[in-house]
């Protein structure tokens, strides 16, 4: 069996696909923060034996197992990299926890066994597009956590004084807003880059197993786009490219949008979530994996489900699999759950 062959590094390439949590925007959608798992390269010393990875709504989780492939020790990296934040008065972002560094709660255990991660975090300002600049230390003398959301950084900015806040305002740093009840909020415009990181050995000709573990951040919105009459062709076609929708997804789709259409009291509501498993450049240039195995779980037989995998079948009420040997990973992975909800 073919192995992929790899080592772990520390490497910001996951792609951005959000904002921080910030005030709602009309439409009442959010977005999300796509992240991803270890950042893989080759190397002649370490096997990716096998990768397990579950995606849903409330967890996702990775174990691969790893084998030293020579007669002594290696010590390497293993990292992760966490989705950008940055702050947009603009955009509702889905974050599991703003208020701390690890916001995706993210877990790692080596052979069953948790263990620590250190984190290395830097802020950049974005005024007027120009070229970021660092405020890292800036945001530390001043005591304001480096996450930019406002339930991170709320108390910190109030123990400001004015002068203060209105410098780091006229430097593009922060935003100050209106409430309609006229009371002020400053709220932070910075871009900050998180990796997760632990120094690991893998004892010669061994395996190990390593998990990582987290809340994934979904995008959606409180109504169906997808089965309505109304989506046009084109939106149609990226839905299908997208999450590899089919007609018998669709008429299921659009059986569920006249159901809900048709409640007039709106004690029925459907709607729309999306979940994004990015798949970083490296994995896709380092080899196959020996055996790749996805779980989708769609959380409740009532949901709809589409996502873009070959072989799947269905292994229990909720839950999808696909199994593949020699895997070389090609393309993201996007999960479309249509779910189904009552109003009390």
């Amino acid at each position: 069996m073919s192995m992929r062959t790899l080592s772990l590094v520390l490497s910001p390439v996951l792609a951005v696909l959000a904002a921080a949590s910030l005030p709602a925007r009309a439409d009442d959608s959010v977005v999300a923060l796509a992240a991803g798992g270890l950042v893989l390269e080759k190397t002649d010393k370490i096997a990716l034996v096998s990768e397990d990875l579950y995606l849903s709504e409330k967890a996702v989780r990775i174990d691969y197992r790893l084998r030293n492939l020579t007669d002594t020790d290696v010590e390497t990296t293993i990292a992760f990299p966490m989705p950008d934040i940055t702050g947009d008065p603009e955009r509702l972002a889905s974050i599991p926890d703003p208020a701390h560094d690890n916001f995706l709660k993210l877990a790692t255990a080596i052979d069953g066994q948790p263990v620590a991660s250190q984190v290395e975090q830097r802020a950049f300002s974005l005024r007027n597009g120009k070229t970021p600049i660092d405020i890292t230390d800036r945001l530390r003398a001043l005591s304001i956590p480096l996450v930019p959301t406002v339930e991170a950084t709320e108390e910190a900015l109030r123990r400001l004084g004015e002068t203060r806040r209105l410098a780091l305002i006229a430097d593009g740093i922060l935003v100050r807003q209106e409430h309609k009840d006229g009371t002020l909020a400053d709220v932070p415009l910075w871009r900050l880059t998180s990796t997760f990181w632990r120094r690991q050995v893998f004892p010669a000709g061994r395996e190990i197993a390593v998990r990582q573990s987290y809340v994934p951040s979904l995008s959606g919105q409180s109504s169906l786009s997808y089965g309505s009459p109304d989506l046009d062709p084109p939106r149609k076609a990226q839905y299908a490219n997208r999450y590899c929708t089919d007609p018998a997804f669709e008429k299921a789709a659009q059986a569920l949008y006249r159901r809900a259409s048709a409640d007039g009291s709106r004690a029925f509501q459907a709607y729309e979530q999306n979940l994004s498993y990015v798949i970083a450049a490296s994995d896709k240039g380092a080899g196959p994996i020996g055996t790749f195995r996805l779980i989708v779980d769609k959380g409740d037989s009532a949901t709809l489900v589409s996502f873009c995998a070959p072989n799947v079948k269905k292994i229990g009420p909720t839950t999808f699999e696909s199994i593949l040997k020699d895997h070389v990973p090609q393309r993201d992975i996007d999960v479309l759950f249509l779910k189904i909800g009552t109003v009390d």
